[in-house]
């Protein structure tokens, strides 16, 4: 008997012991918003199987766990304390920005990553957290592409930015000015965008509109009126077909950044098998894939090492390309694209 009882003992030993690490998608998974949730689940759910089937985490298999916040801030912290308790690795999400922001300190308090797919709100990489990183772009940034375009190609000597000192464009116009501080300021007033009397605005060698679209229209019919021939540049708020139908003609050819396609760029072979590849859906997978990546270079158990690792910039290859990321959580190229106003449609610029 003794004998029987040492021999399974020894074969306990012997046995390799797979345990779980536990994924965690957060979003609006029933209801009217049930669809961008789903994003997250599709996007998350296929990586892990992907990652599962080369061997998962140095043995250890991964699993996913569901969270719905219905993007409410008060339901979104109940579940980042559920997912404490299940002792969560990795949340992809929260979809919604205000859902994210409350939950994200509950996170860092557990040394838990939270990697979003969604957001774009400035705020979200702007609270010092060391455990939040944002896959996909950041609004204001926006404003950086646009500068630094402007200076590559030699429009940079006398730029005018044209704002309304409103709360949801003034980021843009410090990001601007942090890449072109000579550039000069011109402001409207926000619902009745009358141009100041400026010799200067005739003559600018490019023109960044931070403005609402219909203020943005308004602008731009005026610098034609004065003939102002120079380039227009403007973040996603003129991709509205508000600023189209009220600018007309005048609207030909401004040039607007908006977010790239994930599509465009992704892993062909492995986005032709999601069922769908909408919205936030290859950002999820890519969560899951640079949380990998981070857990194999360090530990999946020490949050705070795979932070560091991810915001030193190391390089992490995903299904939509290789992404770094700075000390803030934000991808250090930003996959914004070039739009532009042609016949009163806005498409991809053409190079």
């Amino acid at each position: 008997m003794r004998h029987f009882i040492a021999l399974l003992f020894c074969a306990c030993l012997a046995a390799p012991v797979h345990a779980e690490i536990f994924v965690g998608i957060a979003g609006p998974l029933s209801g009217q918003n049930a669809a961008y949730g789903n994003e997250l689940r599709v996007g998350a759910a296929a990586a892990i199987a992907a990652v599962n089937a080369s061997g998962g985490i140095n043995g250890e298999t991964l699993s996913l766990v569901e969270g719905d916040d219905g993007c409410d801030a008060k339901r979104a912290v109940e579940v980042a304390k559920s997912f404490v308790s299940k002792d969560v690795r990795l949340v992809v999400g929260h979809f919604c920005s205000s859902a994210s922001l409350a939950a994200a300190p509950t996170y860092m308090n557990a040394g838990i990553l939270m990697l979003n797919p969604s957001v774009t709100s400035p705020e979200l990489t702007s609270k010092n957290l060391w455990n939040v990183f944002r896959v996909t772009g950041r609004d204001d940034a926006q404003a950086d592409v646009a500068a630094m375009r402007i200076k590559s190609e030699g429009k940079d000597a006398d730029v005018y930015v044209v704002t309304d000192d409103l709360a949801e464009t003034a980021p843009l116009v410090k990001r601007f000015l942090s890449n072109l501080p000579n550039a000069k300021l011109a402001k409207v007033k926000a619902g009745n965008a009358t141009l100041p009397e400026e010799a200067g605005l005739i003559v600018a060698s490019a023109y960044y509109l931070a403005l609402q679209p219909a203020d943005a229209a308004t602008v731009v019919k005026d610098l034609r009126k004065l003939n102002a021939s120079a380039h227009v540049y403007g973040s996603d708020l003129l991709q509205s077909e508000s600023f189209g139908s009220k600018a007309g003609v005048d609207a030909e050819g401004t040039l607007v950044s908006f977010l790239q396609d994930q599509l465009s760029v992704a892993r062909a072979n492995d986005a032709a098998k999601l069922s769908t590849t909408d919205g936030a859906t290859l950002g999820a997978y890519a969560a899951v894939e640079t949380f990998v990546a981070a857990a194999k270079a360090r530990s999946v158990n020490d949050g705070r090492a795979m932070a560091a690792w991810l915001s030193g910039g190391n390089e992490v290859p995903t299904i939509i390309g290789s992404l770094r990321f700075n000390a803030s959580g934000d991808l250090q190229k930003q996959p914004y694209a070039w739009y532009q106003w042609k016949d009163g449609t806005l498409v991809p610029e053409t190079p």
